[in-house]
C-alpha cells in the first residue's frame, strides 16, 4: 500500500472533521461570548464580542475553503509533506475546536485555533496553487 493511498482519505476525513467542528461553533457562540464578559455587561460589549468571533469563524471557513480547493483541485493532493502538515494541523484544530465547544472557553480562544491550525495550512495550499499557476508547476521549484 502506498504512502498516498492512506494520507489523502486521512487528510479528507480531517478536514471534513475541522469543517464540521467549525459549523458547530455557530450553535454555542452564545455561551462563548458570554464566558468571556464580566456578570454585568451591556449589549454594545456583547455585539462587539460576538462580531469578533463571527469574523474568527468567516475566516477560518475561507481558510478552508482555500485548503479544498487546494486539495481537490489536486494541487497538493499528492505532496506527501503537505497531507502530512494539514492532517496534524486539521485534527489538532478540530480537537481544539470541539473542547472549545464543550467546555464555553473565551471567545478569543477561537483566535488561537484560527492562527496555529488553520491559517498555516491555508497559507501553505494557496502558496502552492500560486506556484502551479505563476511558475507552471512544483517541478520547476
Amino acid at each position: 500500500m502506498k504512502t498516498h493511498d492512506t494520507l489523502i482519505p486521512c487528510r479528507f476525513m480531517c478536514t471534513v472533521c475541522f469543517l464540521i467542528a467549525t459549523i458547530m461553533v455557530f450553535s454555542t457562540m452564545p455561551e462563548n461570548i458570554v464566558a468571556s464578559l464580566p456578570s454585568k455587561y451591556t449589549e454594545s460589549a456583547y455585539n462587539t464580542n460576538s462580531l469578533s468571533l463571527n469574523f474568527a469563524l468567516a475566516l477560518n471557513l475561507i481558510c478552508l475553503g482555500v485548503s479544498y480547493i487546494g486539495f481537490l483541485g489536486g494541487f497538493s493532493m499528492f505532496l506527501p509533506f503537505v497531507n502530512v502538515v494539514v492532517i496534524i494541523s486539521h485534527t489538532i484544530g478540530c480537537i481544539f475546536t470541539c473542547v472549545f465547544i464543550m467546555e464555553a472557553w473565551h471567545y478569543l480562544t477561537f483566535w488561537y485555533i484560527f492562527l496555529f491550525f488553520s491559517m498555516p495550512v491555508a497559507f501553505l495550499d494557496a502558496s502552492i496553487i500560486i506556484a502551479t499557476f505563476c511558475l507552471g508547476g512544483l517541478n520547476r521549484l
